[in-house]
């Protein structure tokens, strides 16, 4: 795929200021950046870093208890604030990036899933900071971001070199491996450093996006590299067939739903092959930690990293044998799909006291926009439904919540447009997403709600991590279910979707690439 510059993405541009244009100041929590424009020196980082893990489950990496190596990650958590509750506002990687760049959930910004196109209405996070000066620049690691479906909307640079085409029978993923989205980041960083001005006033907003923790799970070094696929399909078939004596297999429950006896059978039993290839999961995820610390020393090695503010996050989980959407992460909503990390390195932490901080507030990805703006000292968007969280970081409370998740699968099946009408599915507002598993938190306290399944249940998770104990019959529990009916009912009534299609004649070619990435209800 070609690299999109400046050039190529003028038809998502504003007009902007100088490309070095320096922000007004104003303070903020920790260390700032170096001088911009010259005189003093300014309040905020100079810099901006978002890196994206795609299909990573917080509960995974190392600082955060998991198995797999992640010292790269560790030690921006050790030089940060590692917030341990966050919750992507999807489980799929196209409406959660779209979330994470635009501050509003998907019945605000219009994308259900992937393969849908962002409407140029929304305001993402690189437009605003492409007006306020920032060379804004992604590299991505998935097709499934790919500039066709809107996502390249206010970069100046949109790198979708993608490496790996797709396997024969579906054997690998449209993407490109993390020691070349690394190696494509530094390349362009040093083109445009080269540029006169940047030295005294060159600011950037680099976006990477690592995909490898997605399925198929093979790491480098690994027997059957590029060809788990057939596996993961193996060891689901073999979940289902132990909890429903049959095997619908994976391509059936992504189109028409998982069936109410799997949802409602007891908790799997991980198989050798399953903890295998978990194993291979984290595999690839210490293998984008690998590449993420690469990026960091090439940053650090240039003069950059000082004056940078890093955020960390991931799009969605993913899960294995724990609930019935066996390794899977669009057909539900619990935290194995929705749980992400979210790690914010600010530049030049002042005291110990400012380092390894961790803050178990419930925060959500829509609230990463917000956050970073603040940072810099920009005014929020108009249209942002996420929060600002430095108060967190200053030891205040954020103001009390409700936060939301959607699944993004089964796919046309339930849709309204489709045509079919699923029983307890409310189609008045049309969203694409109405019958599909929803979930609204209240500080420990989860709803989980799939309407064409006809499912409730309420889960407390400071009790139950894993959502095993349906609290929603427990009278004891009748307020805290009553307000979360109605912060669903008012979240659903609210939702003012912009404008997102799938077109049923995109080309072929587009079909194939989204049913290869797993995704097998891309066609409407």
């Amino acid at each position: 795929m070609p690299r999109m510059t400046r050039g190529a993405a003028s038809q998502w541009r504003r007009p902007r200021a100088s490309p070095w244009a320096p922000l007004a100041a104003s303070a903020i929590l920790f260390g700032g950046g170096t001088a911009c424009g010259g005189g003093a020196p300014s309040p905020h980082p100079r810099h901006v870093l978002l890196i994206s893990l795609d299909t990573t489950r917080a509960d995974q990496l190392g600082c955060y208890g998991g198995p797999a190596s992640t010292p790269a990650l560790d030690a921006l958590a050790a030089e940060g604030v590692r917030f341990g509750d966050c919750t992507s506002a999807a489980a799929t990687t196209l409406a959660s990036h779209t979330s994470l760049m635009t501050g509003t959930y998907p019945r605000s910004h219009g994308v259900p899933r992937n393969g849908f196109v962002l409407d140029s209405r929304n305001e993402t996070l690189a437009e605003r900071l492409g007006q306020a000066g920032f060379w804004c620049a992604a590299f991505l690691g998935s097709f499934a971001l790919d500039a066709r479906f809107g996502f390249a909307q206010g970069f100046d640079h949109f790198d979708q070199d993608f490496e790996v085409a797709v396997g024969v029978g579906g054997g690998d993923q449209e993407q490109r491996r993390a020691e070349r989205v690394t190696e494509a980041l530094l390349a362009h960083v040093d083109v445009v450093a080269a540029r006169e001005g940047f030295e005294a006033d060159g600011r950037l907003f680099l976006f990477a996006h690592y995909f490898d923790p997605h399925a198929p799970y093979a790491p480098p070094g690994a027997r059957d590299a590029g060809g788990t696929l057939p596996r993961i399909g193996a060891a689901v078939e073999g979940l289902q067939r132990a909890a429903l004596g049959v095997a619908p297999g994976v391509a059936a429950v992504v189109k028409s739903g998982l069936p109410d006896a799997l949802v409602h059978a007891a908790p799997a039993q991980p198989t050798s092959e399953d903890r295998a290839l978990a194993g291979l999961y984290a595999d690839e995820i210490q293998y984008a930690d690998t590449a993420i610390g690469r990026l960091l020393v090439g940053l650090e090695a240039r003069g950059l990293l000082q004056d940078t503010l890093v955020v960390v996050t991931a799009d969605h989980g993913e899960t294995f044998w724990e609930h019935p959407n066996f390794w899977n992460h669009g057909l539900w909503v619990h935290q194995t799909d929705v749980h992400v990390p979210l790690i914010l390195r600010l530049p030049r932490a002042q005291t110990p006291d400012e380092r390894a901080r961790v803050i178990d507030a419930p925060v959500s990805g829509v609230d990463v926009m917000p956050t970073v703006l603040h940072l810099l000292g920009l005014p929020p968007s108009a249209r942002c439904e996420g929060l600002d969280l430095t108060p967190l970081l200053a030891g205040e409370a954020l103001p009390m919540r409700a936060l939301f998740a959607e699944a993004t699968q089964p796919g046309s099946a339930v849709e309204p447009k489709s045509g079919a009408r699923v029983e307890g599915a409310d189609f008045g507002a049309a969203w694409w997403n109405d019958a599909k598993p929803v979930a609204v938190r209240s500080g420990p306290f989860k709803l989980v709600r799939a309407a064409y399944l006809g499912y409730e249940a309420l889960f407390d998770l400071s009790r139950d991590p894993w959502e095993r104990q349906d609290l929603s019959r427990d009278p004891t529990h009748a307020a805290t279910l009553s307000a979360l009916r109605t912060a669903l009912a008012t979240y659903r009534a609210s939702g003012q979707a912009l404008t997102s299609s799938f077109d049923p004649a995109q080309s072929l070619e587009t079909v194939r690439r989204l049913e290869a990435l797993g995704y097998y209800e891309s066609g409407h």
